[in-house]
């Protein structure tokens, strides 16, 4: 699932469930591994491995970029009328509904031989792969 999608469910479901912005970070952080685990379109409609930054090219960026400025946009109108402790608290769990994915790509990019997240590579690559591959 894309970036996007994973902040504006973290966000509606941090609005949902919380008002306290450590719970909403983590409702958004459980809520990513979850949505994943749901059938979904991702990188994977391109045909090709998509594990670092460094693979990726326009076409992935341009998808990527457009489908989160998208669902931002949405978060951002839904929340739009809201107390302003309120909105932070969407705004922290769609953080925490990206994290993961941000958290990933950041450590296979630029560290790809640090060996000390491989048990949370493999937990997150079981939720992502599940219907996505």
């Amino acid at each position: 699932m894309l970036g996007g999608i994973h902040f504006f469910l973290g966000s509606a479901l941090s609005l949902s469930l919380t008002r306290n912005f450590f719970i909403a970070f983590l409702i958004g952080f459980i809520s990513h591994h979850l949505s994943d685990y749901l059938p979904h379109l991702d990188l994977n409609i391109f045909k090709k491995n998509h594990q670092t930054i460094n693979d990726w090219d326009i076409k992935v960026w341009l998808l990527v970029v457009s489908e989160f400025i998208l669902f931002l946009l949405f978060t951002f109108y839904f929340i739009g009328r809201l107390d302003f402790n309120l909105q932070k608290i969407a705004v922290i769990g769609g953080l925490g509904a990206i994290f993961p994915d941000i958290f990933t790509l950041f450590i296979k990019t630029f560290f790809p031989n640090l060996k000390i997240f491989n048990f949370y590579f493999f937990i997150y690559k079981i939720f992502q792969s599940y219907y996505s591959s």
